[in-house]
């Protein structure tokens, strides 16, 4: 084997074993977002529930959301800090810069439609497109089945143009089945691969 023959074939080994790691970093997050999916899910059906009881003000939706993000985040580093530490794969940092960059827009739709005394169905219309552009993301990076989600959102969003009433509520059970269905599929990849013999858990 030449010098050019070998660098081709560590090249393709760097490929495969980033792959790999990158598919264990995905999978990790499975338990995550079952999780979240409950805490989210109940955030949506909570503030659907602050609107139908007559609360207008921006008070009680910012406590909710806050002490819901405290917990989400907190959960997170609680749950991968039994994980070996390293160095964050590719898939991680895109995980972690879909879904930041989701919640700070949702965050400045919220605020928009504060300040320009918009309908709220305003929010969760925009809300489910966000969720569209995330998971489209997701679908560029992780693989095409994401697509499948984000044409799922995609659909939601213009049928919340129809929602008189409840649409947070309808929001809040379409991301509780999208996040922990989802969840659930990583989650049993992962344990399909543990019991294969593959490598535990890492923080990457």
């Amino acid at each position: 084997m030449n010098r050019t023959e070998a660098t081709q074939a560590l090249e393709l080994m760097r490929r495969v074993v980033a792959q790999a790691r990158d598919d264990t970093a995905l999978q990790n997050w499975g338990a995550i977002w079952m999780l979240h999916a409950f805490t989210n899910g109940g955030g949506f059906l909570a503030t659907d529930w602050l609107w139908e009881a007559g609360h207008r003000g921006p008070g009680p939706f910012v406590l909710l959301w806050g002490v819901l993000l405290v917990i989400n985040f907190a959960s997170i580093f609680m749950m991968k800090r039994g994980q070996t530490a390293g160095v964050r794969s590719f898939i991680e940092q895109q995980i972690w810069a879909i879904w930041t960059t989701f919640i700070g827009g949702l965050v400045l739709v919220a605020l928009l439609n504060l300040l320009l005394g918009l309908d709220r169905l305003f929010v969760p219309a925009v809300a489910c497109v966000l969720f569209a552009m995330s998971f489209a993301s997701m679908g560029a990076l992780m693989g095409r089945v994401w697509y499948g989600m984000a044409a799922l959102f995609a659909l939601f969003a213009l049928g919340m143009t129809r929602m008189e009433a409840h649409a947070f509520a309808l929001l809040g059970g379409l991301w509780f089945l999208v996040q922990f269905g989802s969840g659930l599929a990583l989650h049993r990849a992962r344990s399909r691969r543990l019991a294969a013999g593959g490598e535990g858990p890492r923080l990457v």
